[in-house]
C-alpha cells in the first residue's frame, strides 16, 4: 500500500472547487461533536467520581466507620472505661473517641442560630478533622476552658472573628421544652473549620468535652456517643451487630453508611442515568462522522471515479477515507481530553464553579482528575470514530468508477 498517497488523497477530501466552504463545515461539525462529546464524557465522570469522594471522605472524618449511641439519647457514663473495653475487644478498632452532643443556641451581637453542640477532646479523636482547620489549632487551652470551634460560614452570620466572644444556650434536658432550665455561657473562638458541606458547616460547634458536661448538667466522664474508627471502612457493617451484642443496651451501633445514608443514595441516583445520557452523546458524535464522510463521499464521487480509473486500489482508497475520519477523531479526542483536563485542573484549584450548599449538600462542585477516565474516554472515541468510518469507506469503494466519472 502507498501510504504517502493514502495520506495525500485524505487530506484532499475536503478539498475542491465546488461547495469547498460547506465540505469543510460539515468537517468542522464532525469535529466539534467529537470534542464536545469527550469533553462531556470526562467531565461527567469527574464530576461524579469527585462528588463521591468528597461526600465519602468529609462523611468519615465527621463520623468515623461506626458510631455508637444509646436509645432515647440517654447519656452514657464511664466514657474511658467503655472505650478500653472496645479497644481491647475488637482488633479491628484503631481507635475511640467519646463525644458528649446536645442541641443549642450561638449568639454574638448580630446574629442568633440554631447549632448542635459536640463537646469534644482533640487529643482522642480518631478522624482527620484537623484537616478541616482553616485559622487556628485543632485544640484547646485546657479541658475546662471556655473556648469553641466555629465553622466559616457561621462565622460570617455571625459577623465573628478569631478570638471574639459568642454566647452559647442550652436546655439542661434535651428531651424537653424546659425553659426554666436554660443555660448560657460566653466563649472564645479558639479555631474556625471549613468542610464544605452545608449540613455540618451550617450546625456543628465544637467546645471540650469536660465543659460541655458542666454546660448541660451532667457528670463528669459522660458521653452521649461514640466514634469507632477501624482498620478497614467495609468491616462495618459486619462488626456493628457483633458490636451492639457486646455492649448490651442501652447501647446502639450503626455505621457510617446508615448515618449519611441519605448522601450516599443521592449519589448513586446520579450514576444510574449516567450509562444512557453518555451513550446518546456518543451516538451523536458517530452520526456526525457519518454524516461527514458520506456528504464527502457524494461531493466526491466524480475524483473517486477518477482515482480509480487511474488505478488506484479499493484497499488504498479505503484506508483514504478511515484515515480522513480516524484524523478527525483523534484530533476531536485530544481537544475534548485537553479542554477537560484544563478546566478540571482549574476547578480543583479555585473552586471557580459554586454550588447550593443546600441542595447539593456541597457549596464548591467537586471534580476528580482520573487518568482511568481520560484513558477510557481516548480509547472508546477512537474505536467508535474507525468503527463509524468503516460504513462511508465501504461504500466508497464499491462506486463503480464508470459511474463516478458520469456523476454530476
Amino acid at each position: 500500500m502507498n501510504h504517502s498517497l493514502v495520506r495525500l488523497i485524505s487530506s484532499r477530501l475536503t478539498q475542491g472547487v465546488r461547495r469547498k466552504r460547506f465540505l469543510k463545515f460539515t468537517k468542522i461539525v464532525a469535529l466539534a461533536s467529537v470534542t464536545l462529546g469527550c469533553l462531556a464524557l470526562i467531565l461527567s465522570l469527574s464530576i461524579l467520581e469527585g462528588f463521591d469522594r468528597k461526600l465519602h471522605n468529609t462523611a468519615e472524618r465527621f463520623s468515623a466507620h461506626l458510631i455508637v449511641t444509646s436509645f432515647n439519647r440517654e447519656p452514657l457514663p464511664n466514657y474511658e472505661e467503655t472505650s478500653e473495653k472496645i479497644k481491647e475487644n475488637f482488633k479491628q478498632v484503631t481507635g475511640v473517641e467519646p463525644i458528649l452532643e446536645r442541641e443549642g443556641l450561638i449568639r454574638s451581637d448580630l446574629h442568633t442560630d440554631g447549632i448542635t453542640i459536640n463537646g469534644i477532646i482533640p487529643e482522642k479523636s480518631v478522624t482527620e478533622f484537623e484537616k478541616f482547620i482553616t485559622q487556628g489549632t485543632y485544640s484547646f487551652t485546657d479541658d475546662n476552658a471556655k473556648e469553641a470551634i466555629i465553622s466559616e460560614r457561621m462565622s460570617e452570620k455571625l459577623g465573628v472573628k478569631m478570638g471574639d466572644k459568642i454566647v452559647i444556650f442550652t436546655m439542661k434536658d434535651n428531651s424537653a421544652l424546659n425553659f426554666g432550665g436554660i443555660k448560657a455561657d460566653n466563649f472564645t473562638i479558639k479555631a474556625i473549620y471549613k468542610s464544605g458541606m452545608v449540613q455540618f458547616d451550617d450546625v456543628l460547634v465544637l467546645i471540650p468535652l469536660k465543659r460541655a458536661a458542666k454546660l448541660f448538667d451532667m457528670p463528669d466522664g459522660t458521653a452521649s456517643s461514640y466514634k469507632i474508627m477501624l482498620t478497614d471502612m467495609h468491616q462495618s457493617t459486619a462488626l456493628v451487630d457483633t458490636l451492639e451484642s457486646y455492649l448490651r443496651y442501652p447501647y446502639f451501633a450503626f455505621t457510617i453508611f446508615n448515618f449519611h445514608g441519605s448522601l450516599f443514595s443521592w449519589i448513586e441516583l446520579q450514576k444510574e442515568p449516567i450509562p444512557i445520557i453518555l451513550g446518546l452523546i456518543s451516538l451523536v458524535a458517530v452520526l456526525n462522522i457519518i454524516t461527514a464522510l458520506l456528504i464527502t463521499i457524494l461531493e466526491k464521487t466524480n475524483s473517486i471515479g477518477i482515482l480509480r480509473a487511474l488505478g488506484m486500489r479499493k484497499r488504498e482508497l479505503l484506508a483514504s477515507f478511515i484515515n480522513q475520519g480516524f484524523v478527525i477523531g483523534l484530533t476531536g479526542t485530544l481537544l475534548g481530553t485537553g479542554i477537560a483536563f484544563i478546566f478540571s485542573k482549574l476547578q480543583e484549584s479555585y473552586g471557580i464553579i459554586r454550588l447550593k450548599g443546600e441542595i447539593y449538600f456541597l457549596d464548591t462542585l467537586p471534580i476528580a482528575i482520573v487518568p482511568e477516565h481520560y484513558l477510557l474516554v481516548i480509547a472508546v472515541s477512537l474505536v467508535l470514530t474507525i468503527a463509524a468510518t468503516i460504513i462511508p469507506a465501504f461504500i466508497a469503494v464499491s462506486i463503480s468508477p464508470l459511474r463516478a466519472l458520469r456523476f454530476k
